[in-house]
């Protein structure tokens, strides 16, 4: 079996481009089922990023046992890969789909309404974006597709919420929809809840929330 022998730096230099491809090959399907900016919903230049605290280099130092850039390591590349792609499992806790604007406020901590032409005409539809700038909950459904899991929450009017925090505890909540209608938005509506406001969900620990619309019967 190949090895790497070296240090973490060298690992990252010569072994990094591959493990994005990997990545790569992960999300592209993710992003054609999605189909939308999990942010503020533009269908256009979809891009995969990882969540904060969870993105490549992270897992590849986890992965490793060290973050020090000289330290030696002595690596199986094919055990290694297939542990990096179970870290990547479930998708929703490692990965979001965002618009290329809304990745680059993300990175930058300076998230702010998408500017693409796409964009704007959803969100003067639908009002999905947030004006705030600075981090966003990720917010990712099952379906993932939005207007998939609307359709399926209006026939069935049950949910299940699925709260991440950062001591890696989770909690789940029941969500009657019974309320929701054809012009409700999902994100927003989701947002609109107390403990997921700016400001309040940091104040929780809350580091990510799921949904699942539940099948009647």
């Amino acid at each position: 079996m190949a090895r790497f022998e070296g240090t973490n730096r060298e690992f990252k230099r010569y072994v990094g481009a591959q493990l994005r491809v990997v990545v790569q090959q992960l999300t592209k399907n993710r992003k054609a089922s999605v189909g939308a900016c999990m942010q503020c919903g533009a269908t256009e230049d979809l891009e995969s990023a990882h969540i904060h605290g969870r993105d490549r280099t992270d897992i590849i130092d986890m992965l490793l046992g060290t973050s020090e850039r000289d330290g030696a390591i002595s690596v199986d590349l094919a055990l290694f890969e297939t542990a990096f792609r179970a870290e990547h499992e479930p998708f929703e806790k490692t990965m979001l789909i965002l618009c290329k604007e809304c990745h680059r406020a993300y990175d930058t901590g300076h998230l702010k309404r998408c500017r693409s032409a796409a964009g704007a005409r959803r969100l003067n539809h639908e009002g999905a974006a947030t004006s705030r700038e600075g981090e966003f909950l990720p917010i990712t459904l099952d379906p993932a597709n939005p207007e998939d899991f609307k359709s399926r929450l209006l026939a069935s009017r049950q949910a299940r919420i699925i709260i991440f925090y950062g001591d890696r505890s989770s909690e789940t909540r029941h969500w009657n929809a019974s309320r929701f209608s054809e012009t409700s938005n999902v994100f927003r509506n989701l947002r609109s809840r107390p403990q997921f406001r700016q400001g309040k969900w940091q104040k929780f620990g809350i580091v990510k929330v799921h949904a699942e619309v539940l099948t009647s019967g």
